[in-house]
């Protein structure tokens, strides 16, 4: 399902432009010529001909920033994405994840205008593998819940999509390291790592998200899609395949199990997504093997 409205030479809004994914969604939609302004934090600089304003969805007027942008297109990235930054902090986590995305989608509603919104596979409880975009979505965690929360209103946008994304991977393009970043490093220090083996994404690279995110937002896709990797795999399985092509040991990635460790939150076990209507709208998707995003990856 479609709009013929999609991105065209309209202005897109990204929020969440200093993030990781951020980072990678600007780079493409300037190497496709999309006018585009960026909402992050205080202190970011213009990247290119992408103009960066300091918005801050806690605290700012989102309708008027809104009006002032006037986008045809929102792409919303900007959540409390850590789980533990959820559960530590529940209140902020739905002011950012639920209350902001509940104003965006009104301002998108009444004017017309599209919006792409990033959930997330924790909106499922890890009990089968495969969750298409019809089963019934029941969190277990608190940053889940919130997503799952925000998802009606996108929903109610006559041009509203949640893309659910899956656990996201590859080298930060923001200026600041992430978890792979860190953990890639920690690697070439010859430092061992234990990553859960029995505990299920489909992991997809950064740059891939990004082409998903916005090439959908130029179709004008609506309804919800599952924007994830193809293979169904660990967070051991995917660290210790990058360590492979990177050249590193892979001997240093060593495996645990969740009954291991003591959570303050249960784990959902499997949350690998079904994505056989991404893979419908967007046939071009690359979604490369890890040993092939390694490879092509720019290092730092």
């Amino acid at each position: 399902m479609g709009d013929s409205r999609g991105l065209g030479n309209n202005r897109t809004l990204v929020t969440g432009a200093g993030g990781q994914l951020g980072a990678y969604v600007l780079e493409e939609l300037e190497r496709q010529g999309h006018p585009t302004v960026a909402w992050g934090r205080a202190g970011l600089q213009n990247r290119g001909s992408i103009q960066f304003v300091p918005v801050d969805l806690e605290t700012a007027d989102l309708e008027e920033c809104l009006d002032q942008a006037d986008p045809e297109t929102v792409i919303h990235l900007a959540a409390i994405s850590s789980a533990e930054g959820v559960r530590l902090d529940p209140e902020r986590g739905r002011l950012v994840n639920v209350e902001a995305t509940r104003r965006l989608a009104g301002w998108c509603a009444r004017a017309g205008r599209g919006l792409v919104f990033t959930s997330t596979d924790l909106v499922f409880d890890g009990t089968r593998p495969w969750s298409t975009e019809t089963d019934e979505a029941h969190p277990v965690l608190a940053y889940g819940r919130t997503k799952r929360e925000a998802e009606p209103f996108v929903l109610a946008v006559p041009r509203g999509l949640v893309a659910r994304l899956s656990l996201l991977y590859g080298f930060s393009r923001s200026g600041k390291d992430a978890y792979f970043d860190r953990t890639i490093a920690s690697l070439r220090r010859g430092e061992p790592l234990s990553l859960f083996e029995d505990e299920y994404r489909t992991p997809l690279d950064l740059g891939s998200a990004a082409f998903a995110l916005v090439r959908l937002a130029e179709l004008g896709s609506v309804g919800v899609v599952h924007v994830a990797g193809r293979e169904r795999m660990s967070r051991f399985d995917l660290i210790r395949r990058a360590a492979t092509a990177l050249g590193l040991d892979p001997s240093l990635v060593r495996a645990n199990r969740r009954s291991d460790a003591q959570f303050p939150e249960p784990r959902p076990a499997d949350v690998s997504l079904d994505t056989t209507r991404l893979a419908t709208l967007l046939p071009d998707i690359p979604r490369l093997a890890v040993e092939t995003v390694m490879k092509l990856s720019t290092q730092p």
